[in-house]
């Protein structure tokens, strides 16, 4: 390229940044109400979004946990009902705090705490309706909760939703109860008649959790359903 065309492509070019420059001094003057109306739009959404955390998020959340804390002494001695319903006005109890902070992290922990109340007391519907309310983000509270659907669909004697949440429980990652879960879903699934799939779940205890405590005793289990199937 000649020194006189390199010459007028930057010329050209410095003409299109000068212009661009010019265009964006026009838009900001234009567009100036506009500019301002969403920048403040912007900062007020940052503003209500810390003074909600701030100012009622966490006040909430503190007044849950130390409501939650006669309820948690209650379910420790097991006196579910007290836990589940509370003692009179000054005592709640998980319903109570559910209704009323069940959007806090301490309410949300609330919930499940009423569920295994709910599951020991027999009202095994209102158990699933706690549990599936629950959001866990810690995979060992993920697994309890589904397992005990899984419990509360035995007792209800919906088997096939029980050997589903069981199973859906032990496929949890970092789940040290997985091959309990697995046991649970066997047994269910044998009480079906349904040897099979009982079979498969037995031998996974036993080459996908060796060291498990399950796996001591999955042998028998194995045998079990071998002659069961045998025999059939």
């Amino acid at each position: 390229m000649s020194k006189r065309n390199e010459k007028k492509q930057d010329n050209e070019q410095v003409i299109e940044i000068v212009e661009g420059i010019h265009k964006t001094e026009k838009f900001l003057k234009t567009n100036k109400n506009t500019l301002m109306y969403a920048v403040g739009g912007v900062v007020l959404i940052v503003i209500s979004i810390f003074g909600y955390s701030e100012f009622i998020a966490k006040p909430k959340n503190l007044a849950a946990a130390e409501q939650m804390y006669l309820s948690q002494n209650y379910f420790e001695k097991d006196s579910l009902s007290l836990a589940l319903n509370g003692n009179g006005p000054l005592e709640p109890g998980f319903k109570d705090i559910i209704e009323e902070y069940g959007s806090t992290p301490a309410g949300n922990l609330a919930k499940f705490y009423a569920g295994v109340c709910c599951l020991k007391l027999g009202d095994y519907n209102q158990a699933i309706e706690y549990f599936n309310a629950f959001k866990a983000d810690d995979e060992i509270f993920a697994a309890r909760a589904l397992a005990n659907i899984g419990n509360s669909y035995v007792e209800l004697g919906e088997l096939d939703n029980a050997v589903k949440y069981f199973e859906k429980a032990a496929k949890i990652k970092n789940n040290t109860m997985t091959p309990q879960y697995l046991m649970k879903a066997a047994t269910v699934l044998v009480k079906q008649q349904h040897y099979d799939r009982a079979q498969k779940i037995y031998e996974e205890v036993k080459y996908k959790h060796p060291q498990s405590n399950e796996a001591r005793t999955v042998d028998k289990h194995i045998e079990r359903i071998k002659m069961l199937i045998s025999a059939n």
